[in-house]
């Protein structure tokens, strides 16, 4: 599946079709980042346009070095102020693929991104409250070029995968989460803080595993009536370079995107 990412034996994340977007919350050492490199690097393989903003220039922003240099500052963002441009950008670029292929004669009614060889663009934004907290009105700003994206996104290929160590009403707005097509809470959190994420099925949980890598995942369009137990894929980012992986996977997934396409 070329618009799927497989989670686990049976849980598909179908980027393109019933899940537009993510959520993922996780506290520190709780896996957070052993599933964002997983994903990070699947939407690699499968020849996606990947760019990251790492509010606290830790994870996300050390994989900067896995851009060339000439596009390096494009692709990868902390700052606030950079932050918002990167977003204005991705949002002038999902317009203009709009304007360019859904918005005249030739258009079809249920065409996507797919239906012209596009390639996807994916937006991994991490630790989304420190990025917004630093400066409150350019928060609004971020707030509403996210919401763009998320809610325009899916027929134009831009995905936004946002996760947090916590989220806050102030920073995930329930637009946001409601168009949020897979949400992830791993590790033990308190009761609002699962609402805050899965949304107001706190009562109705399933019982589960809460540790490294274990906790619960909502995918909409399934029918489900309440999250499910999940445990992330299994990466030890210890025992592989992501830098490199990272490097040789945007090259070798956009040559092979391009030669299929």
């Amino acid at each position: 599946m070329n618009n799927a990412i497989r989670l686990d034996k049976d849980k598909w994340f179908e980027f393109s079709n019933r899940q537009v977007g993510a959520i993922i919350q996780a506290p520190t050492g709780q896996g957070k980042t052993r599933l964002l490199t997983y994903l990070i690097l699947s939407t690699a393989k499968l020849g996606a346009d990947i760019y990251f903003i790492d509010g606290k220039r830790a994870d996300l922003f050390t994989l900067r070095f896995a851009f060339a240099e000439s596009v390096r500052d494009k692709h990868v963002a902390s700052t606030p102020n950079q932050a918002c441009r990167m977003l204005r950008e991705l949002v002038e670029d999902m317009n203009k693929r709009y304007e360019t292929y859904f918005s005249n004669a030739n258009s079809q009614t249920g065409d996507n991104y797919y239906s012209y060889n596009l390639r996807p663009v994916f937006l991994f934004f991490d630790e989304l409250i420190a990025t917004m907290g630093e400066d409150k009105k350019l928060a609004k700003e971020i707030e509403t070029f996210l919401l763009q994206i998320m809610l325009k996104g899916r027929q134009s290929g831009y995905f936004a995968i946002l996760s947090s160590q916590r989220f806050s009403a102030e920073v995930l707005s329930t637009t946001i989460r409601e168009n949020a097509g897979m949400r992830v809470a791993l590790g033990r959190m308190s009761k609002d803080s699962y609402r805050m994420v899965l949304g107001d099925f706190y009562d109705e949980l399933p019982a589960a595993e809460k540790g490294i890598g274990k906790g619960y995942i909502y995918l909409d369009g399934l029918g489900w009536s309440t999250p499910r137990a999940f445990q992330t894929p299994i990466l030890d980012t210890s025992k592989i370079d992501v830098k490199n992986v990272l490097k040789r996977l945007l090259i070798e997934g956009a040559n092979r995107f391009d030669k299929e396409n």
